[in-house]
């Protein structure tokens, strides 16, 4: 009986290492780890493509999307906002920048699945491929804020 669970053990050990590192190789590259999403409590990095940097005064705030960022915002003076360019990956404009929401891809963690946009041509494109709805910054930011209050009052 020893012999067999030594021999069951011995030939399930190299299965649970190549999962492992299985696993290592199809997780994404996130990049270093900027904080933590003061709203919701997510791990925030700074390759991760629904990201938004706050700047206020001379703090700067990171959120893990837009609903998020709602929050963070309200009440303060806020000097610039940043959003990450779903193509290139480099921290833009947010109130420059379009967003599409809605779409058949949908980043795992967002409250609001979006993905910003430095120009509307490649959120056009990317809509028209993947679906979802475009929006500019205003449009964005007053939908993610409208959902987070439904959500408050709903619990």
């Amino acid at each position: 009986m020893k012999i067999k669970i030594l021999i069951l053990a011995l030939l399930l050990l190299p299965a649970s290492i190549f999962a492992q590192s299985m696993m290592d190789i199809l997780k994404p590259d996130l990049g270093k780890k900027l904080g933590t999403c003061s709203v919701c409590g997510m791990d925030v990095f700074e390759k991760m493509m629904t990201r938004v940097e706050i700047e206020v005064a001379d703090t700067v705030y990171h959120a893990c999307g837009i609903g998020c960022a709602t929050a963070i915002m309200e009440g303060k003076n806020v000097k610039d906002v940043k959003v990450v360019d779903f193509k290139t990956f480099k921290l833009v404009d947010a109130k420059k920048s379009w967003f599409v929401v809605g779409s058949v891809i949908s980043p795992v963690r967002a409250m609001l699945p979006e993905f910003s946009f430095a120009s509307k041509k490649e959120a056009d494109e990317f809509a028209k491929i993947y679906g979802g709805k475009v929006l500019d910054y205003q449009s964005m930011f007053d939908l993610a804020k409208k959902i987070r209050e439904e959500r408050k009052k709903s619990n």
